[in-house]
């Protein structure tokens, strides 16, 4: 069964060009990162993409043997991220396409996920195909952490009937695993916090002090710091009158807070105009005195050609002396927290049980 998908995260429409049979169109896609752990899409503007249901039938169901480690992470990112490709999983979890492969089929015939493969439109491009998480997963993965499954069913069934922005949620994800590996054999460094945009609208939703809701969240751990940092992906569709309050919010939720300005947002915008535009409106809603977080910007082809450890990104204030990295940015003291279990590290899932959100 296809499921009805809408467009992208602050679209004015989707597309109205027609599909096969069997085929659900998604979005016009101008441009967007093929940098690690980024889907890669065509530079055509009329580019969209088309999500296929798979038509395999279901084998005999095993779900009632025992998961593996490594299987019970992979429901876990899926009921935390909601949308992850192929390849993004195989980054996370293997070290071969072939394994991943081979899990991943063993997991959607046993009805734990849902496969949707996925083609570029005009021509037909295969791109990796979209996995999500299927309420008879959500089931299972609660049976296995020992909680209430009604809210992972929940999260399921809208993660399958409301895939509204399915491209930005994979873009935004996709940021995240490509930090995790572009550090995976860096020594004392890593991603050891990732919550998705689901895990952020919760905690905005159980928060009593309106923060903001973004892209995700993380927790960036260097030798002699760790970096905080809010993620604002930007596909371009969004009214710079939009942006400036996503700014002001930010500004408001972490003016006079203590540590404030070693609290960072990440802006991700698809090209240098817009990025222009993105520093325009943010920095007029920077405060002129105080202490407040820091926000900076850069482009997806800034990403996609150098890496998310380059010195790629601007922040946005007057005194502003050129782009730098991460390991130049101001962060809070080191805590005891081993680098060796940050996210994507060899056999991370192991030693995390609560998977990317938690310990």
């Amino acid at each position: 069964m296809i499921t009805p998908l809408g467009p992208a995260k602050g679209s004015r429409r989707g597309s109205r060009r027609g599909s096969r049979q069997r085929a659900t169109p998604l979005l016009n896609s101008k441009r967007a990162p093929g940098a690690t752990g980024l889907s890669s899409q065509s530079d055509d503007e009329h580019t969209y993409l088309e999500l296929r249901s798979s038509t395999e039938p279901i084998g005999r169901s095993t779900s009632d043997l025992p998961l593996t480690a490594r299987d019970v992470a992979i429901l876990m990112a899926l009921d935390q991220y909601r949308y992850l490709d192929r390849e993004q999983i195989e980054q996370l979890f293997f070290d071969g396409r072939r394994r991943s492969q081979l899990k991943l089929r063993r997991l959607a015939l046993d009805g734990l996920i849902i496969a949707w493969r996925s083609v570029l439109q005009p021509g037909l491009r295969p791109r990796p195909s979209v996995h999500l998480l299927s309420k008879r997963g959500a089931i299972r993965l609660s049976r296995e952490r020992e909680i209430d499954p009604r809210s992972a069913i929940l999260l399921a069934w809208q993660a399958r009937t409301r895939a509204y922005h399915l491209v930005h949620d994979l873009e935004a994800n996709g940021f995240f695993v490509g930090l995790a590996v572009a550090t995976r054999s860096r020594e004392g460094e890593g991603l050891y916090h990732w919550v998705g945009g689901p895990g952020c609208r919760r905690g905005a939703k159980e928060s009593h002090d309106r923060m903001p809701i973004s892209d995700g969240w993380g927790r960036f751990m260097l030798p002699d710091r760790e970096l905080l940092f809010d993620l604002e992906w930007d596909r371009g569709t969004e009214h710079p009158h939009r942006l400036r309050r996503k700014a002001m919010a930010y500004v408001d939720h972490f003016r006079r807070r203590r540590n404030a300005s070693l609290h960072h947002v990440f802006f991700v915008v698809p090209t240098e105009r817009r990025e222009a535009e993105v520093q325009r409106v943010a920095r007029a809603a920077m405060p002129a005195r105080g202490e407040c977080c820091r926000i900076w910007t850069t482009s997806t082809d800034r990403l996609r050609s150098e890496g998310p450890l380059a010195p790629i990104w601007q922040e946005v204030s007057p005194q502003s002396s050129g782009r730098v990295g991460l390991w130049r940015m101001p962060g809070l003291p080191r805590s005891a927290r081993p680098a060796e279990d940050c996210i994507g590290k060899p056999g991370w899932w192991e030693r995390r049980p609560g998977g990317g959100e938690g310990a």
